[in-house]
């Protein structure tokens, strides 16, 4: 920015805040932008078989040839009588020790790290133009012409800083939402064929805080799971 000295000083209108440069409410302070986890109860001869379809419709994934969404009758019976197969898998583990999800998470924050810091230094040079204006204000060592030129430069950028904000939290939002879908995609795909070896009913989600409040041990397939994915992904080269 430019000194300009002329024998009249600096005066700001005072027709609204933003033409207000004055120490007491300084520039360089109001235009700092804001910095902005389904469970499985062993109910096959104790819950009544509505209980239970709706568990179904709402926490299972049906490993099998099935295409209908409508749960099948005639396995929500053979459940109810005690036949059918099931397992679960503890997503909240998945999520702890899947390789693949590690690996999206370190991608994941890495971005967001580089994103915050460039940020960071594009608002350190606004803040830095911002004081040198309000300096030259109250020394009134600019004339009024000049003042509202800068101001309005000022205004710009700060415009232009909000504005890569929200485009960069876009960005990482929609990173964050393709890495879920590659990761239930993953899941799904060695569920399938898993289950072609395993050949149960079904395979539950079951995660803390989730609706079904307790599970027997005796079903839970997560460390085979995971220590298979973990295989499948370190020969894939990742």
């Amino acid at each position: 920015m430019q000194d300009e000295t002329t024998n009249k000083g600096a005066e700001m209108p005072e027709t609204s805040p933003e033409n207000n440069f004055t120490a007491d409410n300084s520039f360089a302070e109001r235009v700092k932008p804001e910095k902005k986890k389904p469970n499985l109860n062993l109910i096959l001869t104790v819950l009544n078989l509505g209980l239970f379809a709706g568990l179904v419709i709402l926490y299972f994934v049906v490993l099998g040839s099935k295409s209908d969404s409508t749960p099948n009758m005639a396995l929500i019976q053979k459940a109810s009588g005690g036949a059918a197969t099931l397992a679960y898998v503890n997503s909240d583990s998945i999520l702890a020790h899947y390789d693949l999800v590690k690996s999206m998470r370190d991608e994941l924050e890495a971005k967001t790290i580089r994103l915050e810091n460039e940020l960071k230094t594009k608002q350190a040079a606004f803040e830095k133009d911002a004081a040198y204006f309000q300096e030259q204000v109250d020394k009134k060592s600019i004339s009024e012409a000049s003042a509202q030129e800068i101001y309005g430069q000022l205004m710009s950028d700060q415009q232009k800083l909000y504005e890569l904000r929200e485009k960069y939290s876009a960005e990482l939002q929609q990173q964050e939402y393709n890495l879920n879908l590659l990761l239930l995609d993953s899941l799904n795909n060695f569920l399938k064929r898993y289950n072609k070896r395993m050949n149960f009913d079904y395979i539950l989600s079951y995660n803390k805080g989730g609706s079904i409040l307790t599970a027997n041990d005796s079903l839970d397939i997560t460390k085979d799971v995971i220590r298979l994915l973990n295989e499948e992904y370190s020969v894939s080269g990742k």
